[in-house]
Order: structure tokens, then sequence, then C-alpha cells
């Protein structure tokens, strides 16, 4: 119960980081953004490194870092790529393949396979997250799978995708190496550096935008730590795709979000039967 309630939390702080994303990237170009993220994360993390303690890093945790690292900068930078390239009604429903990616990549990694009820939470928030972005007005309701094959940005996304259900495996490789917090730290703060070089390459005057929206970035960074260091710890509890799955269903409060404030209340009725079928996923999860 308490990786559930971890991974539940994981949720809430990924939809908080959303949002709050939303509103600066409004003001801020996304190479900035995302080197904001891992900055502030890393600074906040350091104190609780340093309380506990620098870890022995073996050979195998070393390996993890690397691949991990590599893998999420090539992440970074094709997500980036196919928001740019496609609409996000037709590529960002894609992100949702990852739970069930990882029904091959988790057995074959680290030897993780749910169970039947398992497998059918993960395909019941997987379809739920689905049909709440799936837009009324679409004909066909496969268009963003179908999109794979003719659009470039949900090629994209696809990879990202798959290499999200990989990078999730390596996360739980590296807490066992050493602990959550410092796998936390030690990723993110080798993905900084990864990301100096793109900054001054990408953007044009990060500084000044970073100070323009500092409270706002701060706000991302503490989210993010929280959704990190929550999954770092739940992974130590259960399976690895059930923490995926229960994450992916951030959309739901993102949804309900929206709804309550944004009063973005189109598509209320895809919405609702998806979140009808993410909770249900969640329930199905809880009781496996």
């Amino acid at each position: 119960m308490l990786g559930f309630l971890l991974a539940f939390m994981t949720a809430i702080s990924e939809a908080l980081k959303d949002i709050a994303s939303k509103y600066n990237l409004h003001h801020i170009d996304e190479y900035t953004a995302a080197f904001s993220l891992h900055l502030i994360q890393s600074i906040l993390l350091v104190p609780i490194v340093l309380y506990l303690g620098i870890e022995v890093m073996s050979s195998k945790f070393l390996l993890a870092l690397l691949a991990s690292s590599i893998l999420q900068l090539i992440v970074i930078l094709l997500y980036f790529k196919a928001i740019k390239r496609s609409e996000l009604s037709v590529t960002v429903p894609l992100i949702t393949l990852t739970p069930l990616f990882m029904l091959i990549t988790s057995p074959i990694m680290i030897g993780e396979f749910p169970n039947a009820l398992g497998i059918l939470g993960i395909v019941l928030i997987v379809t739920g997250t689905y049909i709440s972005n799936l837009d009324s007005n679409q004909k066909n309701i496969f268009a963003p799978f179908v999109s794979v094959v003719k659009n470039q940005g949900s090629r994209y996304m696809l990879i990202v995708a798959f290499l999200w259900s990989i990078t999730a495996n390596i996360d739980k490789i590296g807490v066992e190496e050493t602990s959550p917090v410092f796998w936390a730290f030690s990723k993110d703060f080798l993905i900084l550096f990864y990301l100096i070089p793109i900054l001054a390459i990408k953007s044009k005057r990060p500084l000044k935008q970073i100070k323009n929206r500092k409270v706002g970035l701060l706000l991302v960074g503490m989210f993010k730590s929280t959704s990190v260091l929550t999954q770092m710890y739940a992974i130590q509890f259960i399976l690895v795709a059930y923490v995926i799955s229960i994450k992916r269903a951030s959309a739901l409060f993102i949804i309900l979000f929206a709804f309550f404030f944004l009063n973005e209340k189109h598509n209320f009725r895809n919405r609702m039967i998806g979140i009808i079928t993410i909770l249900l996923g969640l329930f199905v999860i809880a009781i496996s």
C-alpha cells in the first residue's frame, strides 16, 4: 500500500509540475525551461545528499547512470521536436504507451512482470488516458496511432514513449545500487551538464529568462523533485510498471484542473469516461 501511495503522490506532483510549466512556457523557451528544471532540482537535492552521505558508486551504478542520462537527454530533445512539429492532441496520447512497452522491457531488464490484475490495471489506465485526450471531432478514433506512419512528430513521440519504458527500469537498477535520493541527484546533475552546450546554442538570453520567471521555475523544480523522489522510493515497494502506470494518470489531475480553473469544458464526455476508466485502473492495481 505504501508503494501505491508514493506512486499516487508522484502522479500529483507530475500534474502540478506540468501545470506550472505550462504557465512558464508562455514566457521562456523550452531549452531554458529544461535547464532550469534540472538546475533547481539538483540544488534542492544537494543538502539531502550531503546529509545522507555520498554513496559508494559501483561499476554497475556508473554504467546505469551513463545509460540513463544519455537516454534521458535523447528523450528531451525528441520530445521538444515532437511538440514543435505536430499537434499536441495527436502526439501526447502516444506517451501513454510507455506502461505497455514496460510489459516487454521490465521482464527482460529487471525480471519484473505484473500479474493478470496488474496487466488489466495498466491497460485500463492507458486506455483511460488515451480516451481523455481524444478529440470528439476526430473522425478516426485511432488517429494518434495512425499518425505514427504519416507524421514525423508522432514517430518522435513513439520513440520517447519506448525510451521511457527503458529508463524507468534503469532507475530501479540505480536505486538498488545506491539509494533513491543519490540516484535521482546523480542522474539529473549529469543531464544538467549535457544541457549546458544545448542551452548556449539554442536559447536566446537564457539568464534573463530565468531571472524573469524565477518564482515559477522554482515551483516547477520543487514539484519535479517531489515527483522524482516519490517515484524512486515507490519502485522499491511495487513493480516499476505499476509506478509508471499510476504516474501517467497525472493526466487525470490535469484534466480536472483544466475543467475547473481554466474553463476548458470542451470534449467533456470523453474526458469523464477517461477519468472513470483511469480510476478503475488504479483500483485494480491497488488490489492486485
